[in-house]
């Protein structure tokens, strides 16, 4: 990775095939003899070249909006591989989205409403909010009963009569509990919930149980146990699947399980200072790059890659070059002694990092490359100039200088 920042620059993402071929994998083997289907949820990493590879696996598209819609529509001519999750969705998203065909679920009894209204709308799923959350951080927390996600329990029966008032067929059941789900078991208990409150369809074809299967950021953190969970929830679905009609199945939407072990943000050191207490580096990346830390206080391992052989003995606080006191990357890390141009990497940044990235200070946003599984890379997005992109923002607001250069 040392070789790819010096020939592409910093900062900059890179990816490994190898680890998403690898966690790809590892789902689909999980449920070998089960009707089991996974969707990818591309928020979590939607470059191209990545939603090519994970499609070519054999897993399908979970989308949160109609622009990810449109995006996932490039890489299959199926649009049923396409479950779109509205959020305060608009009349015009939700026709374009009926007319496109691809699996509408809807999280409310308003939009439910205005579903059932349409001429052409036949038949959507529903998410219930199952009053059950977990995840990393109460702001991934997305199923506890306040949650904005989601129609309550006490609600389903009005659902149910909509969608029967004017002849539409609820066809699935979804729910999310949250992201980063710490056990298991915590999630086998919410899919014990979504299958009871089944009961209640009698159009059912499938069971979304949302996914939320967790990354171990810190070396202390154990791996979810995805051999486990399959072995758990396999005797949940030989029980339900005797009642099920013929082609009824289930999904999973574990979005970071595929990218986030995958990913790196590189970044060169151009700081050295020492405030008092603190010995900070700075970096020519920030939280416009990698949104994470300030959001959800999240921890990624960070690796100098140029002192790689040396011994850790200093404490550093990492900082970005946002002009924000919140821009701070990493609190107190042990690193070898840093110098000047040193490379950092930020590891298991592979989700939520370019997708939440922004141009915050008018900055560039970082390049990304595809480390392949023969050794090379591939440049899948390059960076800009500072002078490309202060030129792409005046033409996309259609503004012309009004001094001579």
């Amino acid at each position: 990775m040392l070789q790819v920042a010096r020939q592409l620059g910093t900062p900059c993402y890179v990816y490994n095939e190898a680890v998403i071929m690898r966690q790809s994998r590892i789902v689909l083997d999980t449920f070998e003899n089960q009707p089991v289907k996974w969707l990818y949820a591309i928020k979590a990493n939607d470059n191209p070249h990545i939603l090519s590879l994970i499609q070519k696996s054999g897993i399908g598209f979970d989308t949160v909006s109609f622009e990810e819609v449109l995006l996932c529509r490039h890489f299959t001519d199926n649009p049923r591989q396409i479950f779109y999750t509205e959020n305060s969705m608009s009349d015009a998203e939700m026709d374009a989205a009926i007319q496109m065909g691809v699996i509408l679920n809807i999280g409310s009894l308003k939009r439910l409403e205005r579903f059932c209204r349409h001429p052409e709308a036949t038949e959507c799923c529903v998410r219930i909010n199952p009053a059950i959350g977990d995840g990393h951080h109460a702001r991934v927390n997305t199923g506890d009963s306040e949650s904005k996600f989601g129609i309550r329990i006490g609600q389903i029966e009005e659902a149910v009569a909509l969608a029967k008032k004017y002849g539409k067929r609820i066809i699935g059941l979804h729910a999310h509990i949250g992201s980063g789900i710490k056990e298991p078991e915590n999630l086998i208990a919410a899919m014990k919930v979504l299958i009871e409150l089944s009961k209640e369809f009698s159009d059912l074809t499938f069971i979304n149980f949302g996914g939320g299967m967790p990354t171990p950021y810190r070396s202390s953190e154990k791996p979810f146990d995805m051999a486990h969970f399959g072995r758990l929830a396999s005797a949940l679905f030989e029980a339900d699947l005797k009642g099920r009609p013929e082609g009824f199945h289930y999904l999973f939407e574990p979005g970071r399980w595929f990218v986030a072990e995958a990913g790196f943000l590189l970044t060169k050191v151009q700081t050295i200072k020492d405030q008092l207490e603190t010995r900070y580096l700075g970096t020519d990346t920030g939280m416009h790059h990698l949104m994470r830390p300030i959001i959800y206080d999240a921890w990624h391992d960070v690796v100098n890659l140029t002192k790689i052989e040396h011994t850790p003995d200093q404490l550093y606080t990492i900082s970005g070059n946002i002009c924000e006191s919140g821009d701070i990357l990493a609190f107190d890390r042990l690193l070898p002694e840093a110098e000047m141009d040193d490379v950092l990497a930020f590891c298991d940044a592979g989700a939520y990092g370019m997708t939440m990235a922004s141009q915050y200070n008018r900055r560039a946003l970082p390049a990304e490359a595809l480390l392949k599984t023969d050794g090379t890379f591939q440049i899948i997005r390059p960076a800009q100039t500072a002078e490309e992109t202060v030129a792409e923002f005046l033409d996309k607001c259609r503004f012309t200088t009004t001094i001579n250069s």
